[in-house]
C-alpha cells in the first residue's frame, strides 16, 4: 500500500499532469518544508523518464500565495519598480516547461500585510502575461502542511495533515461523474438565480462554457464546478458572513450590491480601507470573473485558505476580477486581481436556479 504522500505525488504525475517520458516538468517548491511530498514526486517523475526542473523558491506567479522563507517579504519591502517589473527568469521557465506542479508552503499568512499595495499591484500586473502563458499549459497546484497553516485553521499540524492529505487523495474519476450532470445544465444555461441569507443575485451564463469535470487537474484538493458570468449581467447583492482574505488582508461583513454586473455599492464590517483600495485601484476589481459551486465532500470546515476553502461543498464562490483565459470556465474580464469570496449556503431555503430549474437547495446539489 502507497504511503499518503506517495499516493499525492501518483495523483499529481498521472491523474493531474499525465507525465510521459521526455516531457520537460518543473516541480516548482516555496521552500524545503515540503520535502515528504516532493522527494517522492520527483523520484517518480524521473522514473517515468522526465526531464525535471526542480526548482525551489522562484516559481510562484501569485505575489500573496507563498512567502518563500521571509525572502518575498524582503523583496516586495525593498524592490524598486524596475526589480517589481522584471520577471524575465520567469519567462524563461515557462518557455522551458511542458507541464507544471507547484507546492506552496506558507509560514506566515500576513506577510504581505505592511506591503504598499501599489508594489503588489506592480509585481501582479507585470506577472499577468507569463502566467497566462503558464495556464495554457497543463500545470498543477498544491499547499503542503506548515504550522502557519495549521494554526490559521485551529488545528495542530497533525490534525491538518490528516485533513490534507484526506481532502487531496480522494477518487477525482468517481467525482467527475457526479459533477458532470452538474456541468452540462450550466453549459446549456442562459440564466443564474441565487437565493438565501444574505444574498440574492442573477446573472447571465448564456453561451459560456462550465469546468468541472477534470477535477484534480490543476488544483489539489480539487472539487468545484465554476463557469464566468457574462460582465455586464450581475444584479443584486451578497452579503459575506465568512471572513474574506486577499493578500494577507482579512476583511469582515463584506456586503457587495451589483448594477449592470458591475459593484454599485460596498461596505464592510472591518478593514474598509484595503476594501476600497481595491475597488478604486482597477475598473475590473468591479466585476465578478468567475462564479464557483464547491464540490468536495471532504471539506466541511471553512479554514480561511481559498484552495480549500473554495472546494467546500454546499457553498459557492464570487472572484471579483480577472477571469481564467480558458474555453471552459473563461471569460474576458480583465483585472490585476482575482480575489475568492466565499458565500456559506448550507442553509434552510437557499436555492440556485438555472433557467428556473432548482439545481441546489438548502446546501445540496439536486440529483
Amino acid at each position: 500500500m502507497l504511503k499518503r504522500a506517495e499516493k499525492l505525488a501518483e495523483v499529481i504525475l498521472r491523474h493531474s499532469l499525465k507525465v510521459k517520458k521526455g516531457e520537460k516538468l518543473t516541480i516548482s517548491a516555496s521552500d524545503f518544508s515540503s520535502l515528504e511530498l516532493l522527494e517522492p514526486l520527483y523520484e517518480q517523475a524521473i522514473k517515468l523518464g522526465a526531464l525535471v526542473n526542480l526548482d525551489i523558491f522562484t516559481g510562484n506567479f501569485n505575489v500573496g500565495r507563498a512567502d518563500f522563507g521571509n525572502f518575498a517579504k524582503i523583496f516586495y519591502k525593498n524592490a524598486s519598480k524596475a526589480q517589481l517589473e522584471d520577471v524575465s527568469l520567469y519567462s524563461l521557465q515557462t518557455e522551458w516547461a511542458d507541464k507544471v506542479v507547484k507546492i506552496v508552503s506558507i509560514h506566515d499568512k500576513n506577510f504581505l500585510k505592511e506591503i504598499e499595495s501599489n508594489k503588489l499591484t506592480v509585481r501582479q500586473s507585470s506577472l499577468r502575461p507569463v502566467s497566462d502563458k503558464m495556464l495554457q499549459k497543463p500545470w498543477c497546484l498544491t499547499y503542503y502542511p506548515t504550522k502557519a497553516l495549521a494554526e490559521n485553521s485551529e488545528m495542530t499540524l497533525d490534525e491538518f495533515t490528516d485533513f490534507y492529505y484526506d481532502a487531496c487523495n480522494v477518487d477525482y474519476t468517481k467525482m467527475d461523474a457526479e459533477i458532470l450532470p452538474l456541468q452540462i445544465l450550466l453549459d446549456r444555461g442562459k440564466r443564474v438565480e441565487i437565493k438565501g441569507d444574505g444574498i440574492e443575485l442573477s446573472f447571465s451564463i448564456k453561451n459560456r462554457l462550465s469546468l468541472g469535470v477534470d477535477n484534480g487537474k490543476h488544483n489539489i484538493p480539487d472539487g468545484e464546478c465554476f463557469i464566468a458570468p457574462i460582465e455586464d449581467s450581475a444584479e443584486g447583492f451578497i452579503e459575506f458572513e465568512l471572513p474574506q482574505i486577499y493578500n494577507g488582508n482579512e476583511v469582515e461583513g463584506i456586503r457587495l450590491e451589483f448594477q449592470k454586473g458591475k459593484v454599485i455599492k460596498y461596505s464592510s464590517k472591518s478593514n474598509s480601507k484595503f476594501l476600497k483600495s481595491i475597488f478604486e485601484s482597477h475598473e475590473g476589481n468591479k466585476r465578478i470573473g468567475e462564479f464557483g459551486i464547491g464540490m468536495n465532500k471532504k471539506i466541511t470546515k471553512y479554514i480561511k485558505d481559498i484552495l480549500f476553502d473554495e472546494k467546500i461543498y454546499g457553498t459557492v464562490h464570487f472572484a471579483l476580477g480577472m477571469s481564467y483565459p480558458y474555453k471552459r470556465g473563461g471569460g474576458k474580464n480583465q483585472a490585476p486581481i482575482h480575489w475568492d469570496m466565499i458565500k456559506d449556503l448550507r442553509h434552510k431555503g437557499s436555492s440556485i436556479r438555472v433557467d428556473g430549474t432548482l439545481i441546489f437547495k438548502d446546501g445540496k446539489i439536486m440529483k
